[in-house]
């Protein structure tokens, strides 16, 4: 059982223990490590058997790197308190000072900054749980009574508990008002029901909550009194994300301030990145996130015709806010979103997206597109068309459609037609379709085979391509494989 630290009054109006232990059940002083303008004091607490000072002083905290975790500035909160009648325990978490007007008066009775529970009157004492804002290690805490002098909580422990970002979400879907609590804060004038203090007890009954601070008693809120440092030692310190606050049984603190260096933070389970379309009949769909060699990274028995190596050029686009066409053809995966093409999005997209009932994709017409020319005309038609999103996670095309035309040099029908003359010739020239409209996933290489007959048209001949993208978004790269005609690169 933790030791009760019972204060008594020193010459100078210090406060000192007559028990050697009061933190973590260590049955001897730690000074924390402080440094050298500190250490003098430190030295001087080690001597005089105290665990705790309480005294109007610079807290020996200051200074040291340290972050207070229970500040609500920093995204500290608290998650249940027994009882809230004379004010609320949110005030707890303020970084300012603590303010006292000796003529303010509410309905509920004197105002007062700090967490103050009402004279108790059932089995019991009050306690209330706070969220720290990051996961960290514990180097000491700073309570504060001011102002409370005939009303300070005589005595408090601290528990702490490291939760998985899953066991607080059960424990605060378990704990009588914490979901209203956590939207609205602590409302004065309010407290649980002793059926709902059960309920909560029963629920931190599964929680593996440990001392942190054993029961140590509290000096009132007096300017000479009012501040209780506790260093704890680092063979003590713990990692925490939460802590219980145990007042014995009832009263009021001003402030409660946790001083910490971070810890390493538990990552929480979230769903995966959503992909509308899987590996199916019209194409197959690979995750960069899965623990695979991808498509474009293993070998294929024809050249890819697109690529920039291989002669491939970026010859036009649409828009080019974000990337240029030539980033789709570099041989290499993407390295990030800025390594592909990206659109800005379309000013004249829908304010409502609806969809299509018979194809499933968005009902607009709305698009984007770039034309790439390849390096070498696939003459007896393209046997494979990859598009891959990599980095593209929430700006991917809804849907693309992918098009191709065969312009050829006059003097060598294996070439295609210059770009300066291609462009003039696009207009007229007969595009038709090698990958029909259809949905794209983010982050994912989509490959279409041609002998799977996930490409149309696939024994025409190509010197173009043409990619559209719905409405607008970005693609990182695209890779058209075929097999080259006489005299090119090959």
């Amino acid at each position: 059982m933790p030791t009760d630290v019972v204060p008594t009054t020193t010459e100078k109006g210090m406060k000192s223990s007559e028990s050697l232990t009061s933190i973590n059940g260590v049955d001897e002083f730690h000074a924390l490590a402080v440094t050298e303008d500190h250490a003098e004091a430190a030295e001087e607490a080690k001597h005089s058997d105290s665990t705790c000072t309480a005294r109007h002083e610079t807290s020996p905290f200051v200074g040291q790197g340290y972050t207070n975790v229970a500040s609500a500035a920093e995204g500290s909160r608290i998650l249940f308190a027994t009882d809230e009648w004379f004010a609320a325990a949110d005030n707890l978490l303020k970084d300012e000072e603590p303010h006292f007007d000796p003529d303010a008066y509410c309905e509920q009775g004197k105002v007062m900054d700090g967490w103050e529970s009402r004279r108790r009157r059932e089995a019991g004492h009050d306690f209330c749980i706070i969220k720290l804002s990051e996961r960290a290690q514990i180097m000491g805490f700073e309570v504060d009574t001011a102002h409370f002098t005939g009303n300070h909580v005589p005595a408090i422990s601290i528990q702490y508990a490291d939760m998985s970002p899953e066991q607080e979400t059960r424990m605060v879907l378990g704990l009588p008002g914490s979901v209203e609590r956590l939207i609205h804060g602590g409302i004065q004038g309010t407290g649980h029901s002793p059926e709902e203090v059960k309920a909560a007890q029963d629920l931190f009954s599964g929680q593996e909550w440990k001392d942190l601070l054993s029961k140590t008693n509290l000096s009132p809120g007096y300017e000479e009194t009012r501040l209780h440092f506790f260093p704890l030692p680092q063979a003590s310190s713990k990692v925490a994300t939460h802590l219980r606050l145990n007042y014995f049984p009832d009263g009021g603190v001003a402030r409660i301030r946790v001083w910490s260096v971070p810890s390493e933070l538990v990552a929480r389970k979230v769903n995966g990145l959503y992909s509308p379309i899987k590996t199916g009949r019209t194409c197959s769909v690979v995750s960069h996130k899965e623990d695979t060699i991808m498509p474009s990274c293993q070998s294929y028995p024809y050249p890819e015709l697109s690529a920039a190596v291989n002669g491939g050029m970026g010859v036009m686009c649409s828009n080019k806010h974000y990337g240029e066409p030539w980033h789709l053809i570099q041989s290499n995966l993407g390295r990030d979103m800025g390594d592909g093409w990206e659109t800005a999005r379309h000013p004249d997209r829908p304010g409502v997206l609806e969809q299509n009932k018979e194809t499933g994709l968005v009902d607009s017409d709305l698009s984007d597109w770039c034309v790439l020319q390849l390096g070498s005309v696939a003459s007896s038609g393209v046997t494979r068309i990859l598009l891959d999103t990599k980095h593209f996670r929430g700006n991917y095309p809804e849907s693309v459609l992918v098009e191709g035309c065969c312009l050829t040099a006059s003097d060598d029908p294996t070439l295609p037609l210059s770009p300066k003359l291609a462009v003039k010739e696009f207009e007229s020239a007969e595009w038709f379709t090698l990958v029909p409209r259809g949905r794209m996933a983010p982050d994912s290489e989509h490959v279409y085979d041609a002998d799977k007959g996930q490409v149309a048209n696939a024994d025409r001949p190509v010197s173009h391509v043409r990619l559209s993208i719905f409405p607008d978004g970005g693609v990182s790269r695209v890779r058209v494989y075929g097999a080259a005609g006489e005299g090119s690169f090959e």
